[in-house]
């Protein structure tokens, strides 16, 4: 079985509900570790929809822990608006959501159900072609919900 293509079972103690989410912000990029001011949720949010390429590297799976890499992006996601972010969703969906594509991301997506205009169009910025049939239609399926 490979990466594509995993269960939720490895991460079933990570809740990516919008309330776990609000509740615990251990998500938030480790500024101080950087050498900078620690950041609040609602500032970091702000800054990197303002700034997506600045704040690019808080989102790539290099540094941090991919679950956490997904508490940012649904953080970011939930505070957007379309049409003024659609660089910012567009980053979101072409990189870290592209990058976590598997059926373990859908499982925690799941709880985002039905999708907002905002995530429908991160989500459709993810490219599927390179992606097993069964989970492009599953993807398709949860997206016309």
């Amino acid at each position: 079985m490979n990466k594509r293509h995993r269960s939720s079972d490895t991460s079933a103690t990570h809740v990516f509900t919008r309330g776990a989410i609000a509740s615990d912000l251990a998500w938030l990029p480790d500024m101080v570790g950087l050498g900078k001011p620690s950041i609040a949720a609602e500032a970091y949010i702000q800054a990197y929809l303002a700034d997506p390429g600045g704040w690019y590297w808080s989102t790539i799976l290099l540094h941090d822990p991919k679950e956490m890499v997904l508490q940012r992006v649904l953080a970011i996601v939930e505070q957007a608006k379309l049409p003024d972010h659609e660089e910012a969703l567009g980053q979101l969906g072409a990189g870290p959501l592209e990058d976590m594509m598997s059926d373990e991301l859908l499982d925690h997506l799941h709880h985002w159900l039905p999708f907002t205009p905002v995530m429908r169009y991160a989500l459709g910025q993810v490219r599927m072609s390179a992606e097993h049939p069964a989970l492009q239609r599953r993807l398709e399926a949860m997206l016309s919900r």
